[in-house]
Formats: structure tokens, sequence, C-alpha cells
């Protein structure tokens, strides 16, 4: 039977190893380097701890054209410290990487110069140039996990690269990643380009201001954001008048209207204000017999709409007689009618559904006193129509509405219809103080929570959110200029007052995807919203005579 050899000594093991390194370097020296590599490679895994091996594995390499390998053995290398002969070693097979990086660009191969480039980043990670190429090139390639490290990476070292930090942003916007986000678009505002006109400036101080604004507020954001303010304060604009002039009018009103120290103050309680009641049927009303008929009726929820009486001539029936046929909890329905006081009777007769649980409002607004400027988005620019009291009346008098009947509350645009029952909805959402529209595809501060619909519970932490809307809606309606989406930038800032002032608060939402509809519908079709908001243009003669929306032909739920 054979024997195993005996184990070789280390000076056995060192004669061996010259004697093939010998052979290797002989190879070599013949110009039969394909010969020598495969024993130098061999070799050099036997001896891992060998920097002067794995160099001369590193020339080897680079003169069989494998020049990737080369670089990853030098990033090898560079983990166990770097001396002058790697660095030397770097430098040469950095020269032939970028050599060969420039012979497949040129010839339109981006797949196969992306691997130089990346190999190169890596040999070489403080390297500007070389990070910013391997981002162009997974770019290129559409590569996008890749380009955000790269992205990362430079930015890292040159925190103000435009590029990169852009495409940062936009990966983070991409994953759903905000914090990152807000931290990109942050220090992108704050540092425009030298080039960037003013008003694109203006523009993305506003941007991310919202960002901000649509998650909950830390001492860190807050900061970002007052610096953010105080930016698009001090930025001068100048545009020729046209449509240039008015984007800088929407998004300056909109920065103007996040004044933080007004919308975080600690609300006061709102007063109930004069206002005239009417039963659909005629009869008088003041809070004490309407607490009294929602008390007879068992009303387990109030739905409420307000508008002007041109609004209310378009909408109310079909909002009242909606409500009638699906809501299948008792309910009452109030209607106020801005600036409808004394003509209750003869606005009431229009609206023509005489019904015990529908009731209309009135108050004395006068649009002549309204002398605040709305500036809508262009194209539309300014309204002459005080567009921005009208949406903000309903908030003003929720408070009211709230207290005196203790009964949680629908509240909603009248261009708005009900198509199935509202019970579940109810259960669903007991236990919280107020269940807000959030619309999650805009970081818009003035679209972000959509004000045609909100539910408010009797409780202490409802009525604080609705104070805080109210009295900043009251202030900013007094002031000399004012966004369209005064009332949604209400909201949005009234949110952060409740958790501001009442951090136990409990915030529901709806359902975007089958309570209410923030997709625009042309006209009535098939789907699947409990409530139907019609928006601008909805085309109201698909609503005739359709009994699924009107409710008129079918059985109608007990008044009981």
């Amino acid at each position: 039977m054979s024997q195993l050899p005996p184990p070789m000594t280390p000076a056995q093991a060192d004669a061996q190893l010259a004697q093939l390194l010998g052979v290797a370097v002989l190879l070599r020296q013949e110009g039969r380097v394909g010969h020598a590599l495969p024993i130098l490679e061999h070799i050099a895994t036997l001896h891992p701890g060998r920097t002067d091996l794995r160099l001369l594995l590193v020339e080897m390499l680079a003169e069989t054209g494998r020049n990737l390998d080369a670089m990853a053995q030098l990033n090898a290398l560079k983990a166990r410290g770097v001396t002058q002969e790697l660095l030397t070693a770097i430098q040469a097979q950095a020269e032939a990487g970028i050599h060969r990086f420039n012979a497949h660009l040129s010839r339109n191969e981006v797949a196969e110069a992306e691997r130089y480039a990346a190999a190169l980043a890596e040999l070489l990670p403080q390297n500007l140039a070389m990070l910013r190429t391997a981002m162009a090139c997974n770019q290129t390639l559409g590569r996008a996990e890749p380009a955000r490290r790269y992205a990362e990476a430079i930015v890292a070292l040159e925190p103000l690269d435009r590029e990169a930090r852009t495409l940062a942003a936009d990966h983070a916007h991409a994953a759903g990643d905000l914090a990152s986000e807000i931290e990109h678009r942050f220090t992108l505002a704050l540092s425009p380009a030298p080039e960037s006109h003013a008003l694109l400036r203006l523009r993305d101080l506003h941007d991310a201001a919202g960002l901000i604004l649509c998650r909950p507020l830390t001492p860190r954001s807050r900061q970002q954001l007052d610096q953010l303010l105080a930016a698009a304060r001090a930025l001068e604009v100048q545009t020729e008048p046209g449509e240039l002039a008015a984007w800088e009018c929407h998004y300056r009103v909109l920065m103007d209207a996040l004044d933080m120290d007004l919308a975080l103050k600690p609300p006061a309680k709102r007063p109930a204000g004069k206002v005239e009641m009417m039963s659909a049927s005629g009869e008088r009303l003041d809070w004490k017999s309407l607490k009294a008929r929602a008390d007879k009726l068992g009303a387990e929820c109030v739905f409420f709409a307000a508008a002007d009486e041109a609004y209310v001539d378009l909408y109310a029936r079909w909002y009242a007689l909606s409500v009638r046929r699906y809501a299948d909890a008792p309910y009452l329905t109030v209607i106020h009618v801005i600036g409808g006081q004394g003509a209750l009777d003869r606005i009431a007769a229009k609206v023509g559904v005489d019904d015990e649980r529908l009731v209309f409002m009135a108050c004395d607004f006068d649009p002549a006193e309204a002398t605040v400027k709305i500036y809508d988005a262009p194209p539309k620019v300014w309204t002459e129509k005080p567009v921005a009291h009208l949406q903000s009346v309903r908030f003003l008098r929720l408070g009211a509405l709230l207290d005196r009947l203790q009964r949680p509350v629908f509240v909603s645009d009248i261009d708005l219809l009900l198509q199935r029952g509202v019970a579940d909805l109810l259960a669903a959402h007991a236990h919280e103080d107020v269940v807000l529209n959030e619309n999650e595809l805009t970081f818009n501060p003035g679209s972000r929570i959509t004000a045609n619909l909100l539910m408010a519970n009797p409780t202490a932490n409802a009525r604080t959110f609705i104070d805080a809307v109210a009295g900043y809606l009251e202030n900013r309606l007094s002031g000399a200029e004012v966004t369209r989406w005064i009332d949604q930038v209400a909201l949005t800032l009234g949110r952060h007052n409740l958790q501001a002032n009442a951090p136990g608060a409990r915030i529901g939402y709806f359902d975007t995807r089958s309570d209410i509809n923030n997709v625009m519908y042309p006209s009535y079709q098939e789907h699947p919203f409990r409530f139907l908001s019609l928006f601008h243009g909805f085309d109201t003669s698909s609503l005739e005579r359709d009994p699924r929306v009107l409710g008129e032909g079918a059985p109608q739920p007990s008044a009981a």
C-alpha cells in the first residue's frame, strides 16, 4: 500500500513556491503570459497574504487584456492598506481602464463601457469624474438602483451636485422615501443653479415646502420649512405681464398662505354667528328646534353642504335626493345658502324636495364686501367671484353645527352625490375625531387634503381642528390677496395644528379607492365610489332621469 509523502517543511514550501514562481516569470519573459497566468493565479490563491504576488498577478492580467480582473484584484488589495506600490498599480490600471471605457463608448457599446466605469468608480471612490461617468452610464441603460447608488456617493462628496441630487430625489420619490426626498429637494431649492430663472426657484421652494407639509412636522422639518419660506419672501421675481407673471402670483400667494405662526397657534373657539334656518316645508327653526328635529328623527349623522344660490340651484336637488335614496342610517341634511338670508322660501321652492330630514340655512354674506383678490392657477389667473369665501363658509359654520347637534357631520361640496349607505363608514370611524380625504398623489399643500369631503365627530379634538381651520380662514380671507385653494391649504395646516395642540387626537382617512373619488369623471358612469364628486366640467346632463342618481321613482327609505 502506497504511503502519502511527509508534510513539507517551511523551507521546502518556500523552495517550491520559488520554483513555481520562477517558472511563471520565465514563461512571461518568453512572451507566453497566457501560460504563466494560471500558475500565478494558483500561487496567489495559496498565498492570499502575499501582496507582491497579487501585484504581479495584476500586471499579468492586464497584459492578457483582463483589465477588469486586474482592477478587481487591486480593489481587494486596498482593504489591506495603501502602499506606494499599490498606488502606482492603481494609476496604471486606471489609465488602461479609461482607455477601454472610451473605446467601448466610441462604438456605442454602453453596457460594456459601464463595466469599466463601475470598476473605475470602485477603484477610485473619491474621484467625482469616475462616479459621474458610472451614474450616467447606468441612467442611459435604465438601471435605476445602480444610478441611485452613484448619485448618493456623489452627493456625499459634493453636496451641491445638482444632477446627482436631482436623480437621488427622483429615485426617493419613486420609492416612496419621502424623508430622503425632502432632504434632497430642500438642498436643491436653497442652492439653485446660477442660471435658473427666479420663477423656477420660487416653484422649487414651493414644492419643497409642500413635501414637508405632507408629513408630521418635526423640529428639523419646521426649521427647514422656515428657511424655505424666508427664501421665498426674499426672492425677487421679475416677469413680463402674461402667463409667467400669472404663475409667479400663483406660487407667491400659495407661499404667503403658509403662515406657520398663525397656523400652529392654539385655536380660539369660534362663535356660532347669525344664521336663518328653515325646514324644507317652510317651518322656521332655531338651534334649539333644529336639535329637537334631529332628536325626533333619531338622526345618527348630518350631511352638510354650503353654496351660493347659483350652485344651490344647480346641485342641491341632486345632492338631497341622492342622500334620501341611499342613506341607510337616520340622518339630517343641512344645506347652507351663502348670502341667502331672507330668501330661503324662494330658494327652497326651487330645490323642490319636500322632506322633513332636509333643512336650509342662510347667512347675510355680501359678495361686494369680499375685497380680497383671489388668484387661481394659470390659465385662469384670478377670479372676480369670491370663490375662496364660498368654498370656506362650510368650515366657518361647521363648529356651531357640530356643537349644537352633537352628531357626526359629513361636510362636503354640494356638487356631490351619495351612492350607497354610510352606516358602515360611521362605525369604522366612530373612534376617530376627524376623517380627511388625503390625496396621496400630490404634494402640493393646496391640494394634498381635498375639501370635497370631511367627517367630524362631536369631540373636543374635532372642535380644536375646526376652530383652527376657521380661525386661519377668517384671517386669510380678510387680507389683500389669497389663493383660490385657501380652503385646502387650511385643512393641511389644520392637521398640523391638531397634531401640535392635541397630540392625542385621532385622524382617520377615507378610502380613495371606494369612499370618495379624487379622479375626475367627465360624465356619469359605473364606478366604485360611495360619494361621487362631480368636479368642474362634469356633464350634468348625464344625470338626468337616472334613478341611480336622483332616486326618483324608486322606493324611499323610511323617514323614521
